[in-house]
C-alpha cells in the first residue's frame, strides 16, 4: 500500500515538473519571439513631414497600441489585411501610424508591409447610401472599366500624380488619385517602386 502511494506521489511530482517545464518553455518562446521582432529594427528614425509614407498591414489581426512597446495598452485592433496606413514616425521597431479615419497609434514594424495599397473613398463608408467610384480602362478616362464601392481595398500599381493604376480581383484600371486613401495628392509611383 505504501509503495502504491509512493508511486502515485512520484507520478504526480513528475507530471507537475513536466507541466511547469512546458509552461516555462512556452513563456520563453513567446518572450524570445517578441524580443526578436523588436530587435530587427533597432535604429531610431523619426520621419519629417516630407518623408511620411504609406504602407499596409500584413495581418488580418493587428493591435494598435498607445505607445511603442508591448507594455502599452491596446487601443484597438484592425481586422483587415492590406489596410493602408500612413507611417508618421519610426522608433526602434515600432511605427506611429495614422489611418483613414485620422486615428493614430503604434504598431510593431513586423506587422507592416511596404506593399502599396489604398482604400476607395473611405470618407463615404458611413453614408446610408452606397457610393461607387468610377474606374477607367486607361488613364485617358474615355472608357469605363468598372465601379468600386467605398471601402474596397486596392493594390496600387503606379500613379502619375493625378490618376493611379490599380488592381482588384485580378482586374486593372485607373482611378482619380483624390478618390483614394493610400497615396498623396500629386505623388508619382512608377511600376518599379
Amino acid at each position: 500500500m505504501n509503495r502504491l502511494i509512493k508511486n502515485k506521489r512520484l507520478l504526480f511530482t513528475a507530471f507537475g515538473i513536466f507541466f511547469i517545464l512546458f509552461i516555462s518553455y512556452r513563456i520563453f518562446i513567446n518572450i524570445f519571439q517578441e524580443y526578436e521582432d523588436l530587435s530587427q529594427s533597432t535604429t531610431i528614425n523619426v520621419l519629417s513631414d516630407e518623408t511620411y509614407k504609406f504602407k499596409s498591414l500584413k495581418s488580418n489581426k493587428t493591435n494598435v497600441r498607445q505607445g511603442p512597446s508591448l507594455g502599452h495598452d491596446i487601443l484597438w485592433t484592425y481586422q483587415k489585411r492590406n489596410l493602408p496606413v500612413e507611417v508618421l514616425e519610426d522608433i526602434q521597431g515600432w511605427s506611429r501610424i495614422r489611418d483613414y479615419e485620422a486615428k493614430t497609434g503604434w504598431i510593431k514594424n513586423t506587422l507592416i508591409s511596404s506593399n502599396r495599397t489604398a482604400i476607395v473613398t473611405p470618407w463615404h463608408i458611413p453614408d446610408k447610401n452606397s457610393h461607387f467610384s468610377e474606374i477607367y480602362q486607361n488613364n485617358d478616362k474615355k472608357q469605363l472599366e468598372m465601379r468600386l464601392q467605398s471601402g474596397v481595398i486596392i493594390k496600387i500599381i503606379e500613379c502619375d500624380g493625378a490618376l493611379c493604376k490599380l488592381e482588384v480581383s485580378n482586374r486593372e484600371g485607373w482611378i482619380n488619385q483624390d478618390l483614394i486613401f493610400g497615396v498623396y495628392q500629386g505623388e508619382i509611383i512608377s511600376k518599379s517602386d
